[in-house]
């Protein structure tokens, strides 16, 4: 008896439209969640394979539409989904699901569509980790894999106009597979009673309910189109390994090259695999009217790549451009250790850091996860900055390495004891990172200065102001908080600000009196509505962090000698009003626009922070120097000034 040939098939299952909550979940994610998720998938099957390196080629081809395999049934059930879904809605689609609709007509309508392909040098597929492939939460990886939650098949899917991926695998013993997996809605069958569900599969039938098995896969006979021509490339080329072939490939709807978002992607996630040569990434652009060369981000090629991308502060790849610059520089160039814990061990990459701001960047099997380990940053607020970078493997990591690995959510990007750990993993995950971070305290230096703080400069109060943005951790400093006591000479006026629909615009107090300073020494002292802390960064270079609990434009800051005392106050005040020249200007962490730089006498002495939101910090870095009598000073005592800005920018009252 012939064997039935492979077709897409769909079962009956529940109502579902063109836009299902599993797909939907990951349609924003694009490039980077699917270039990741990827990669991460061909590192776990390289290293099952016992492949060094894991080679990953993403090939982008044209092919005629009628060598995607199932098509036509794809086409006669997509006609079917549409009548269906209109009944259901009483005639029409949502927009969203309209939207999803053009753009499989679309594809459907082409003589020809992109088809990406992206292959893989590991172990290859059989039945299993078909199975899992195909299914929603089904993970066969063992262990020491990245992966865990068995879904992340689900990113590719909206990378293709026909919402459709096919699978190849070839493995060590020869043994061929070929499979699909399509999305689009629940529709009627004729004759049948029963809707029949918006997930196809390429298969020859289903087998539920017999050992574990799902469906009938064919191993060679009856594949053909795409899937018949990436099992004789793999055969070819490395002779085993698997293939994720998207047909109707959308380019993310990005307006990129593809070598440009998988470079980003795999520089910033996978720097360290890279960097260890355990991974190597080839883009190939094999359309006919590509001029587009083949390239390979490799270890001789990553600070390149990784220096394009430097500038970018947009997180389109989980880690930006530029904190994944840094965070390589920090890996390459820094001292290497490995600390013992009680759960395992882990590599530690330690450098001072050139930006003025402390970061610890977790990396596992070679994958970037997050830079927000819990209770690390509040440990280093009197250190000076550094950067670090850990990096943690299954076989050194042990006990510690399943703890994070169980604690991330499914796109790896964060780690939560507290939903994902029971109470006595969590216990032991907390000790051994609490390990961790007391080691970094002990090779870490000290902030030194014998800078005092008057009673103007407050620390300020993080994550329990209701003003502040979804309780988001923010790093404090050391210094004990004092009451100001002083009148405030002038103060920023109150000006509204359109609130978010969630907050209730804060009451108005009636303007204050016109102001009319005399010529000669003003100081604007620091209005009771604000807290402001400061600290040196180095030799006259100072961070001051700004708040206040109301709304507030035109505000402008300024650095002064504190009534004309140095540290040990053996100078005798002065009247006269000190502003410190400032230079290298960083508003959050960004250089500063000359806009925002107000000028006297040729040199900057403000700096205009400009809209001020209640609860929100304002962070300012700036070297500083003074002149004249206060020029050479080597420690003075620094006072923060906040002030409305002047109109004309250009004189100080």
């Amino acid at each position: 008896m012939a064997q039935r040939r492979p077709d897409l098939l769909f079962g009956p299952g529940a109502s579902s439209g063109f836009t299902p909550t599993g797909i939907a979940a990951f349609d924003n994610l694009r490039p980077a969640a699917v270039v990741r998720e990827l990669i991460q998938n061909a590192l776990d099957a390289a290293r099952a394979a016992k492949v060094r390196p894991a080679k990953v080629r993403f090939e982008l081809t044209r092919v005629r539409r009628d060598a995607i395999p199932g098509i036509q049934h794809y086409e006669q059930t997509f006609a079917k989904a549409i009548e269906t879904q209109r009944q259901m809605s009483q005639g029409s689609l949502a927009r969203q699901a309209q939207l999803v609709v053009e753009r499989i007509q679309r594809a459907l309508g082409a003589q020809e569509v992109d088809v990406l392909t992206v292959f893989d040098n590991g172990i290859g597929l059989d039945e299993s980790r078909m199975n899992a492939l195909l299914s929603d939460g089904v993970s066969v990886k063992d262990g020491a894999a990245t992966g865990t939650y068995g879904n992340g098949h689900a990113t590719a899917i909206p990378a293709s106009d026909l919402r459709y991926v096919l699978y190849a695998g070839v493995t060590e013993d020869g043994r061929r597979i070929g499979s699909g997996h399509a999305v689009l809605a629940s529709h009627h069958a004729i004759g049948e009673k029963h809707l029949r569900g918006g997930d196809g599969f390429f298969i020859r039938d289903f087998r539920a309910g017999r050992k574990g098995e799902l469906f009938e896969y064919s191993r060679g006979p009856g594949l053909s189109g795409v899937i018949s021509q990436a099992l004789a490339r793999i055969k070819r080329q490395t002779g085993r390994g698997t293939a994720v072939i998207i047909p109707a490939f959308n380019n993310f709807l990005e307006d990129q090259s593809l070598w440009s978002m998988v470079a980003h992607a795999a520089s910033a996630n996978f720097f360290v695999a890279i960097e260890e040569r355990k991974l190597e990434v080839t883009v190939i652009d094999q359309r006919p009217d590509s001029d587009a060369a083949t390239r390979t981000l490799k270890r001789s090629t990553l600070p390149e790549v990784l220096e394009e991308h430097s500038e970018k502060k947009r997180a389109a790849a989980f880690l930006n451009g530029q904190r994944a610059f840094e965070a390589h520089k920090a890996y390459r160039s820094g001292a290497s250790h490995s600390i013992k814990t009680s759960a395992g061990r882990i590599g530690v990459r330690l450098i001072e850091s050139t930006s003025g701001t402390t970061r610890v960047d977790l990396c596992r099997n070679g994958m970037w996860i997050t830079d927000n380990l819990p209770g690390f940053y509040q440990a280093f607020t009197d250190r000076v900055p550094f950067q670090a970078v850990l990096t943690l493997n299954a076989h050194d990591g042990r006990r510690l390495h399943n703890y994070i690995r169980e604690a991330e959510g499914p796109l790896h990007d964060s780690i939560s004891l507290q939903k994902r750990l029971s109470l006595d993993d969590r216990k032991a995950c907390r000790e051994a990172l609490s390990e961790i971070r007391d080691w970094l305290l002990c090779n870490t230096a000290a902030v030194k200065s014998d800078t005092y703080i008057p009673d103007d400069f407050l620390t300020l109060d993080f994550g329990d102001d209701p003003g502040t943005e979804g309780g988001k951790p923010v790093a404090g400093y050391w210094g004990v908080p004092i009451p100001i006591t002083r009148n405030p000479v002038r103060e920023l006026p109150v000006f509204p600000i359109k609130s978010r629909a969630d907050r209730p615009t804060p009451p108005v107090p009636d303007p204050p009196k016109p102001f009319k300073p005399p010529r000669h020494r003003q100081r604007p002292t620091l209005p009771a509505h604000f807290q402001v802390v400061s600290r040196p960064l180095g030799r006259n270079r100072q961070r001051v962090i700004v708040e206040s609990t109301r709304d507030f434009e035109d505000a402008e800051l300024r650095l002064v000698v504190d009534e004309a005392l140095d540290a040990t106050c053996e100078r005798h005040g002065q009247d006269v009003y000190t502003p410190a020249a400032l230079s290298g200007v960083r508003i959050n962490g960004k250089k500063a626009p000359n806009s925002a730089l107000r000028r006297a006498n040729g040199s900057v002495h403000g700096v205009l922070i400009g809209r001020l939101r209640a609860g929100t910090p304002v962070r300012v870095d700036a070297s500083y120097r003074f002149t004249g009598d206060f020029s050479g000073l080597p420690n003075p005592s620094l006072r923060v000034e906040v002030c409305r800005a002047e109109r004309d920018g250009d004189r100080l009252p």
